[in-house]
C-alpha cells in the first residue's frame, strides 16, 4: 500500500511538471506562429509630458550612473519631469542629492522624493511619486537600468487611445561575467523572447516587468493604482488593469540594457521575492480573472501565467519521490505498469531546450552561434534551477501561507566586486539556512550510487542532475560566503 501511494504521488507532480511544459510548448507556437506580426508605431506631432519614476533603496554603486543615463533621454526638458523615489537608508541619499543639485541647475525639472519609512515597499514609493506626478505617461527604470537616449522617442508613439503600458525587452551589460549570469541571461531571454512575446502578438495577457516600460497614468489610475498587499505589484497591476479593458505591447525591437546579479545571495533574493509575489498575485486575481468576459484562450493563458510559479514545488517533490520510486522499480514486482512512461522525461527535456534555444535564435539569427552558445549556457541554466527547487519551493509555500516577508532588493554594483577594497555588501554567510540543501545533495548523491547499482540509467541520470544542481548552488554559496568572511577580517 505505502508503494502504491509513493508512485501515485511522484506521478501527480510529475504529471503537472508535463502541464506546465505544454504550457511552454504552446506559448513556443503562438510565438512562432505570430512571429511576423508588427505593433505598428505611429509618429507623433506633439510630445506628450513624461514623469520618469528611478524608485532605489540603497543603491550606492550605480545611482550616479542611473542619474546620467535619465538626464541624457533625448526629450525635450519642459515635457520632462524625473522624480527619484529614494527610500534609501545609507549614502545613497547624499550621492543622489548633490548629482540632482546638479542637474536641477543645468534645467531639469528632478525631484528627489524621500519617505519616512519604506511603507508598501516599491509599490509605496511608486503610489507615492504617481499622487505628485504631472505626467500624462509615466516611464520607470529600477536603479541598475541604462535606459538609451531615445527611449521615450521610441515607446511613445506606440501608444492608441486603448494602449495602457509598452513594455521594452531587457539587455545586460554583464551577461557573461559568470556561470551564474549566463544561467539567468538564458532564462530571461526565454522570457522576453517567447513568454511576453508569444503572449503579446497571440493576444494574451502580458505583465509590466517592474522597470524599462512606460504606462499611461490614466490607465494606472482606473485599474486602482499601484496596491501592496503582493511582492509583485508590477504583475499585478497589469493583470488588473487589462481585466479592465486595457491593451498592452511588448516591444522586442527596444533593448534597455540592465545589470544582472552575480552573486548568488542576490540572485536568491530575487527569485524568492518574484516567486512568493506571483503566488500572492494568483491568490488575489485568478478567481476574478475567470469572472471577466474574456475569451477562454486568453484566460487559459492567462492562468497558465498566474501558476507557473507553482512548478518549482512539483520539480523538488518529483526528485525527492523519484528515489524510493527507483528502488520500489527494481526491488517490488508488479509495479512495472508505471514506468512506461518515464520517457515524459525526454518531452519535458526537449520541450525546455526547444523554448530556451529558438529565444538564442532569435537573438542571434545564425545557427551555429546559436547552438554553441545553447550547448553551453542550457545545462548551466537547467543545474541553476534544480539546485534552487528547494529555496524556490519555500517561496511558493510562503505565498500560499500568507507568510508576511520584506521587499529584499536585488543588489547591484556596477563592476564592483566583493574582494574590491572599500566594497560593502551585507550578503549571507554559511549557517542553518543551508542544511536543507546540503542534505539534499547527499541525498541525490547515494541516489546516484544506487541508480549505478541497479544499472537503472533513466533515474540515473535524473538524479545526477539534481545532485549536481544542489552542488553548484552549495559551492557558490560557500564561495560567496568565504569572500564576506575573509573580507570582514581583514
Amino acid at each position: 500500500m505505502l508503494e502504491f501511494i509513493v508512485i501515485i504521488l511522484y506521478c501527480v507532480f510529475l504529471f503537472f511538471i508535463i502541464l506546465f511544459s505544454l504550457g511552454q510548448l504552446a506559448l513556443l507556437l503562438s510565438f512562432l506562429k505570430n512571429k511576423k506580426k508588427v505593433f505598428i508605431s505611429v509618429p507623433l506631432k506633439v510630445w506628450p509630458k513624461v514623469t520618469v519614476q528611478l524608485p532605489v533603496f540603497n543603491e550606492r554603486y550605480v545611482i550616479k550612473r542611473l542619474l546620467d543615463s535619465v538626464t541624457s533621454l533625448n526629450y525635450p526638458k519642459d515635457k520632462l519631469e524625473i522624480q527619484v523615489l529614494d527610500d534609501s537608508t545609507d549614502d545613497t541619499t547624499i550621492i543622489a542629492a548633490s548629482r540632482i543639485d546638479f542637474f536641477r541647475s543645468a534645467g531639469f525639472n528632478i525631484e528627489h522624493i524621500c519617505r519616512p519609512n519604506r511603507t508598501g515597499f516599491k509599490a509605496g514609493a511608486l503610489q507615492n511619486g504617481i499622487e505628485r506626478s504631472s505626467g500624462e505617461f509615466i516611464a520607470i527604470f529600477d536603479a541598475d537600468f541604462i535606459p538609451n537616449p531615445d527611449f521615450l522617442r521610441e515607446t511613445l508613439p506606440h501608444f492608441r487611445k486603448e494602449t495602457g503600458m509598452v513594455q521594452t525587452r531587457w539587455g545586460y551589460i554583464n551577461a557573461k561575467q559568470s556561470l551564474l549570469t549566463r544561467a539567468q541571461e538564458i532564462g530571461l531571454n526565454s522570457h522576453f523572447n517567447i513568454d511576453q512575446g508569444g503572449r503579446n502578438k497571440g493576444g494574451y495577457f502580458i505583465s509590466f516587468n517592474g522597470t524599462a516600460g512606460i504606462w499611461r497614468k490614466s490607465c494606472i489610475t482606473d485599474a486602482g493604482g499601484w496596491q501592496t498587499d503582493t511582492l509583485t505589484e508590477d504583475l499585478d497591476l497589469s493583470y488588473r488593469a487589462q481585466m479592465k479593458g486595457w491593451k498592452f505591447i511588448y516591444c522586442p525591437d527596444i533593448n534597455s540594457p540592465s545589470e544582472l546579479p552575480y552573486l548568488l545571495s542576490a540572485v536568491r533574493s530575487q527569485q524568492f521575492r518574484w516567486i512568493k509575489g506571483g503566488v500572492e498575485t494568483s491568490k488575489k486575481l485568478l478567481s476574478n480573472l475567470w469572472k471577466c468576459r474574456l475569451s477562454l484562450s486568453v484566460k487559459l493563458f492567462a492562468t497558465f501565467h498566474l501558476l507557473s510559479n507553482y512548478v518549482y514545488v512539483s520539480i523538488l517533490f518529483t526528485g525527492i519521490l523519484s528515489v524510493p520510486v527507483m528502488l520500489i522499480k527494481n526491488m517490488v514486482p508488479g509495479y512495472g505498469i508505471f514506468f512506461e512512461w518515464t520517457g515524459a522525461f525526454f518531452i519535458i527535456f526537449l520541450i525546455n531546450f526547444m523554448y530556451c534555444f529558438t529565444a538564442v535564435w532569435v537573438d542571434k539569427k545564425e545557427l551555429r552561434s546559436s547552438l554553441k552558445e545553447i550547448f553551453i549556457a542550457f545545462p548551466i541554466a537547467m543545474l541553476v534551477s534544480m539546485g534552487l527547487s528547494y529555496h524556490n519551493t519555500r517561496a511558493v509555500l510562503c505565498g500560499l501561507m500568507g507568510t508576511k516577508s520584506n521587499f529584499v532588493r536585488t543588489p547591484k554594483f556596477n563592476s564592483a566586486k566583493l574582494t574590491d577594497p572599500g566594497f560593502e555588501y551585507a550578503g549571507e554567510n554559511k549557517d542553518k539556512k543551508i542544511i536543507p540543501e546540503i542534505l539534499l545533495f547527499l541525498y541525490f548523491l547515494v541516489a546516484v550510487f544506487t541508480g549505478l547499482y541497479f544499472k537503472d540509467f533513466a533515474f540515473l541520470f535524473y538524479h545526477f542532475l539534481l545532485m549536481a544542481g544542489f552542488g553548484l548552488i552549495l559551492y557558490l554559496t560557500f564561495n560567496e560566503s568565504g569572500n564576506i568572511v575573509n573580507k570582514a577580517s581583514k
